[in-house]
């Protein structure tokens, strides 16, 4: 994943806490009834999930940090699994993901399973990406 166009700037702790925040979220979009909130929610977590990813990235590739790299690669992990249960369990969608985000500071979301809005899952070939 090539990082991100912006720089988040934060530090080790700021990353943990956020991760903290955000993973949180995951049980209590599960607890809502609504499918529609619950897809909203989601919507809104994996949205987050993606930036607190990028500011992750940018921090493992940042040679001042080379002593939690181990802590800060097992939270990327976390959140790269947290935001594909997200997708695949709630049907997000990348486009409108990539509508979100206008002003394209997100990094690249080629590297996750998308689903498609019949409910399959759709492989990232150059056809989908478009």
């Amino acid at each position: 994943m090539p990082p991100s166009a912006k720089l988040y700037k934060t530090t080790v702790n700021g990353v943990f806490n956020w991760a903290k925040s955000e993973l949180g979220h995951v049980g209590r979009i599960a607890a809502v009834e609504d499918p529609d909130i619950q897809y909203s929610y989601a919507l809104s977590t994996v949205n987050g999930m993606l930036h607190l990813r990028d500011a992750i990235y940018e921090l493992l590739h940042d040679a001042a940090y080379e002593s939690d790299k181990h802590d800060l690669q097992r939270v990327y992990d976390q959140v790269n699994r947290a935001v594909q249960h997200l997708i695949t369990e709630y049907k997000v969608e990348r486009r409108t993901i990539e509508r979100f985000n206008t002003r394209h500071v997100l990094g690249s979301i080629r590297n996750l399973r998308w689903t498609a809005r019949g409910g399959k899952t759709v492989r990232n070939t150059r056809k989908n990406l478009k």
